[in-house]
């Protein structure tokens, strides 16, 4: 049964040492951070975010967690992310004297610089993928990651930010496209083009003669138009996302076999959970309340911690967007988005990452 560590977001009083960023403090101080990163190269990986959105991890836990590492012993760290995130990170408060160390592209400027790895046990045709060479080249991983909703998987949390967040965006492409295609029904269609202003990755267009077009090498599969076209002449085709939370799954894998397990921990922050990724670039109300931080070295226990921290009757009234109500049956986020959340965590388990049992030690 794996340990977690746990920091409470709600104080027990109102003395400054009880709020969540001195409990931070005390959590970084417990972490094993000395076996893990002492005398390594470390990434740290994240998520930046990108667009109109703010609620991603906020730069003071991230610069907390870069001076503990560099006091661990770290011979190096950085910040790794995709090219297009960390070109604009200074907007939200991420630079490299805010944070302490370099920002880096996991896969150069160009979404270039990658190694191609295999995915051993083959789903299918899905069985290479192309991960950053800066995340493999490094000798130890902080996965630092903030749980939230995801319309394609029900959650992001650890192993999205690895599985998405470690390769290029073809393979992003490719992991997505387990999940099915893209339908257009052009009888409902009033070529409002909303859906192409808001692709984030440009992946949308229409032909001169008002033809629906997508270029599925850049499509990262994200439904956001489908969720946006105000006439729902979008829909996605095959609906398989426990195939995608395979390849997330197999993924994480093949990130996670470039380390030991003892040079790598997961991080997973409870707050600002959001219905949506931070990858549609823009922020939303936050269901829940702030509920706190988990770290432990078990990725498979961190998050089927962090899914069972996340309770539907502490929702907030009025947070789910208009016209949208929960379903009949499931975790909170299933209910929302109509994917199991869980599935993630037991194809991780049944690849032999981790444990979904586990006890939670509550620092004071």
């Amino acid at each position: 049964m794996s340990e977690l560590l746990f920091a409470d977001y709600v104080p027990k009083n109102l003395e400054p040492i009880n709020s969540i960023g001195a409990k931070w403090l005390r959590l970084l101080a417990a972490m094993p951070l000395e076996s893990v990163a002492g005398g390594k190269r470390v990434c740290v990986k994240m998520h930046l975010g990108g667009g109109t959105g703010f609620t991603t991890i906020h730069p003071f836990f991230t610069r907390k967690l870069i001076d503990r590492i560099k006091a661990a012993g770290a011979s190096a760290v950085f910040i790794a992310d995709s090219p297009g995130s960390v070109a604009t990170a200074a907007e939200r408060g991420y630079t490299a004297e805010t944070v302490g160390c370099p920002l880096v592209s996991i896969s150069g400027p160009d979404d270039r610089h990658v190694r191609l790895t295999p995915i051993q046990p083959p789903f299918g045709a899905f069985n290479e993928v192309e991960i950053g060479a800066e995340i493999v080249d490094a000798e130890a991983l902080i996965d630092f990651s903030h749980i939230k909703g995801h319309g394609a998987c029900g959650f992001g949390g650890a192993s999205k930010n690895l599985s998405m967040g470690c390769v290029s965006q073809r393979s992003r492409g490719a992991i997505h496209a387990l999940e099915g295609g893209l339908d257009w029904d052009r009888a409902k269609c009033s070529h409002c083009k909303i859906c192409a202003e808001n692709c984030e990755n440009r992946a949308i267009s229409f032909t001169e003669d008002g033809q629906f077009d997508v270029f599925y090498h850049n499509c990262k599969f994200c439904q956001h138009c489908v969720l946006i076209c105000p006439e729902h002449a979008i829909r996605m085709l095959g609906g398989r996302y426990r195939d995608f939370q395979r390849g997330m799954a197999l993924t994480t894998q093949a990130v996670l076999a470039g380390f030991k397990p003892e040079n790598r921990y997961f991080i997973n922050l409870l707050m600002n959970i959001t219905i949506f990724c931070d990858c549609w670039g823009m922020t939303t109300p936050n269901l829940v309340p702030d509920i706190g931080i988990l770290a432990g070295s078990d990725i498979v226990a961190i998050e089927q911690a962090s899914l069972d921290l996340i309770r539907e009757e502490k929702l907030f009234p009025g947070s789910l967007p208009a016209g949208w109500a929960l379903g009949a049956s499931g975790h909170l986020f299933e209910k929302i988005h109509g994917k199991d959340p869980y599935a993630v965590i037991a194809f991780l388990h049944e690849l032999g990452l981790g444990e979904r049992d586990y006890t939670v030690h509550t620092l004071d």
